[in-house]
């Protein structure tokens, strides 16, 4: 599922990411920063199945700073529909005027 989408013309930079499991189970989490048209897969893959406690909230260090260029975007997968909650923000920077 893509969760954010760096729009046309502009570079976007994740500056917090939080995966929170709000199931009664561990759960994994996987996240993808995937090319303008791509597919999630193993070759844009930042997250690999990080298993994450029932209540837990896990910040993962490796996406913070990241970039997305115009139409990325940042996808996600959970081994269980629903248990995680992804929550973060962005900032957003376009070129100068011409």
């Amino acid at each position: 599922t893509a969760y954010y989408t760096a729009l046309p013309g502009v570079t976007s930079t994740i500056n917090n990411l939080s995966l929170t499991n709000t199931s009664a189970n561990p759960v994994t989490a996987t996240l993808y920063r995937v090319p303008a048209s791509g597919t999630a897969g193993n070759a844009n893959m930042i997250l690999a199945a990080f298993s994450i406690a029932s209540g837990q909230t896990y910040v993962p260090p490796q996406a913070i700073g990241l970039q997305l260029d115009p139409g990325m975007t940042l996808q996600a997968l959970a081994s269980a529909a629903t248990a995680i909650t992804l929550a973060g923000g962005v900032y957003e920077t376009s070129g100068s005027p011409s």
